[in-house]
């Protein structure tokens, strides 16, 4: 049975499903112009509750799986230059949401497995991808990195005891994981918790709901390879210390510099590899599934589109709501107040309609 408040205001799928894509397409974006850390924990929760709340609304656990192609479609149009392995993080999400709660009767345990299961992926997406590009050599090179700091700082330390890239390896993933089950938690207990929030908030809240945009406009621009953002460039400076380091230094073998030396070189080839002859190759392909089910779901797709700047206009309030806050308790109740008008205030499409309550 779908969710439903005061009796008239119910959560239907279209609502959910444009909300899922208006996370992949957009949400993104804001979280880094408001400086948040770990967005991809927000971005891939955010994905599990809206899963979630698609499982409750629906009768057919099938539905999961046509919201998740109308979501990945939405993300080509809207954002097309999101690389691949964000599509695939996607589909993933979806596959497992259809396949646990059509096989689980609980819905609570089926959100907290699609919790833990999607975040400690995105974790571990991140590290493989690392691996990948850089080797061995870029952990190995971490673990001496912090094993020279810590012998300067005068500690005796000796990587060959403790992987230092292994423990932070782990504590990486561990805050993956227990965000996962947190928010799968939630997430379980959401329809209830939102009947009660929807019937507490203020009349004044709902409708006060300000054009203002508080967040800095970016033009669309295509994927930069690793070596030109700042996080290539620190790893850059990161490596070309090490080799000065493991060369001048006697307690380190000299032919770790060549090592890493190599590392760069690899990395470099790899990518250009990969968006010179295998990304192209499986972007032609996909670009033709898009465009052939892009007409397919058309209506669909651009009734959602049309609703991305009533959604903005929400989290622009919310935002502006939450300044008396600081820190932690302001992103706290500027997602919490997002989320409950996000999926309770009625809309019409086009960026100019009010918002109203269906209820009033």
């Amino acid at each position: 049975m779908s969710l439903e408040f005061s009796g008239k205001t119910k959560l239907d799928l279209k609502r959910l499903t444009a909300l899922w894509g208006f996370s992949e397409a957009a949400f993104g974006g804001i979280l880094h112009a408001l400086k948040i850390p770990l967005s991809g924990i927000f971005i891939g929760g955010a994905a599990v509750i809206f899963i979630a709340l698609i499982a409750n609304a629906s009768q057919n656990k099938t539905e999961i799986l046509k919201s998740t192609l109308i979501v990945i479609l939405v993300k080509a149009v809207v954002s097309p230059y999101s690389p691949i392995t964000a599509y695939f993080s996607v589909l993933l999400q979806g596959t497992l949401g259809y396949l646990f709660f059509s096989s689980i009767k609980s819905e609570k345990v089926s959100t907290i497995l699609l919790g833990f299961f999607a975040l400690l992926f995105s974790a571990l997406q991140k590290l493989i991808v690392l691996t990948i590009i850089f080797g061995n050599t870029f952990w190995k090179s971490l673990d001496l990195f912090i094993e020279y700091i810590l012998n300067q700082l005068g500690f005796s330390v000796n990587n060959d005891i403790m992987s230092f890239s292994f423990a932070i390896i782990s504590i990486y993933t561990g805050i993956h994981i227990a965000a996962g089950l947190i928010i799968g938690l939630y997430a379980s207990e959401l329809p209830s918790w939102l009947k009660k929030e929807y019937s507490l908030i203020d009349s004044d809240f709902i409708f006060a709901v300000t054009t203002e945009d508080y967040f800095v406009k970016k033009g669309k621009r295509k994927k930069k390879r690793w070596w030109t953002r700042p996080t290539g460039l620190i790893i850059i400076a990161f490596s070309f210390f090490i080799m000065i380091i493991s060369y001048i230094s006697p307690q380190y073998n000299k032919k770790t510099s060549y090592e890493i030396l190599f590392m760069l070189i690899r990395s470099v080839v790899i990518t250009f590899v990969w968006f010179s002859i295998i990304s192209p190759f499986i972007i032609k392909y996909f670009a033709k599934f898009v465009e052939k089910n892009k007409f397919k779901y058309a209506s669909e797709i651009n009734r959602i589109t049309e609703l991305f700047p009533n959604f903005k206009k929400i989290i622009n309030y919310c935002w502006k709501e939450s300044s008396g806050l600081k820190g932690t308790k302001r992103i706290g109740r500027f997602l919490m107040n997002s989320l409950v008008l996000l999926l309770t205030i009625e809309m019409k499409n086009g960026s100019n309609q009010n918002f109203y309550r269906s209820d009033s």
